[in-house]
């Protein structure tokens, strides 16, 4: 039976860190771009996604040297098999490359056989491309299945649930998964959608600024976990890429920890969950 586990007692980051904040990039291009009815593909959709892996991937990459912060890429197997430039110079660059897919496929349209090719061909085409086997995943819509498939897999974490503020573990038959939250403003939804020109760069500062600043009051009396998520067809644009660096700026306040998912989920399973204090089970 799988079950959740949470940490009941205070909640700790290593050296006095108050707040962790992880920056995910779910990388992908036209991946996620589905043909239409009679077959044939959308241009306008597809050459949005494709802006991505081909333009906005190298702009973030840029800021984030400027701003020496480290984050986590969720990527896509048949991106690392497309664009093995852009794969190695995030690797160069002392980012973490995790799994996402190998064509952003629907994980609950899957069967259990089918999401565990797609977890073995993508974590397989990583590897390829980078020397480093993915220890962290994120599916597009997660399946029943996807939890005790990551743990067969020998993963380290997850990043699909929305339902929590901290990390937790995940336990199925004696193996653990760690799970690290999301919270629903990533920057699909702060921006409507890839295309909408409607977008606007300031609205979602406002948004992603302010769930930091709550967070970070919080971290006074209990240590915090500050998850955001982008992509570089969207965050990549012009303006829109600005709004990322100034969050990222705003962010970087004393107490705060900007660090790769696999830190956190590492710290909270050996650090945090190792020790002998109250845990509260739930069935899944």
């Amino acid at each position: 039976m799988l079950r959740e586990i949470h940490y009941d007692g205070k909640f700790f980051w290593p050296k006095d860190y108050r707040a962790a904040v992880v920056l995910t990039l779910d990388f992908q291009g036209g991946e996620d771009c589905r043909p239409l009815p009679d077959g044939t593909m959308d241009h306008e959709e597809w050459t949005q996604c494709e802006y991505g892996p081909h333009t906005g991937i190298w702009r973030i990459l840029n800021i984030l040297k400027e701003e020496n912060v480290k984050i986590t890429f969720n990527t896509c197997g048949g991106i690392a098999e497309r664009f093995p430039e852009a794969v190695k110079a995030i690797v160069d660059q002392g980012h973490e490359i995790a799994g996402h897919g190998y064509h952003h496929e629907t994980a609950r349209d899957l069967t259990r056989d089918q999401e565990r090719d797609v977890m073995k061909r993508t974590t397989d085409m990583i590897r390829t491309r980078t020397g480093h086997t993915p220890i962290g995943w994120r599916s597009c819509t997660q399946s029943p299945n996807s939890i005790e498939l990551l743990m067969e897999h020998g993963y380290l974490w997850n990043s699909n649930s929305f339902s929590h503020d901290l990390p937790f573990l995940w336990e199925s038959n004696g193996k653990y998964l760690v799970e690290l939250p999301r919270q629903p403003y990533g920057d699909g939804r702060t921006y409507g959608h890839r295309n909408n020109d409607a977008g606007d760069p300031e609205h979602t500062k406002i948004i992603w600024k302010s769930m930091f600043d709550e967070f970070y009051e919080e971290s006074k009396s209990v240590a915090t976990y500050v998850p955001f998520q982008i992509h570089c067809y969207i965050s990549g644009r012009p303006g829109r890429a600005a709004a990322l660096r100034s969050t990222i700026q705003h962010m970087k306040k004393e107490g705060v920890w900007i660090t790769t998912a696999t830190e956190v989920a590492s710290w909270t399973r050996d650090s945090v969950f190792k020790l002998e204090a109250p845990r509260k089970v739930a069935s899944a």
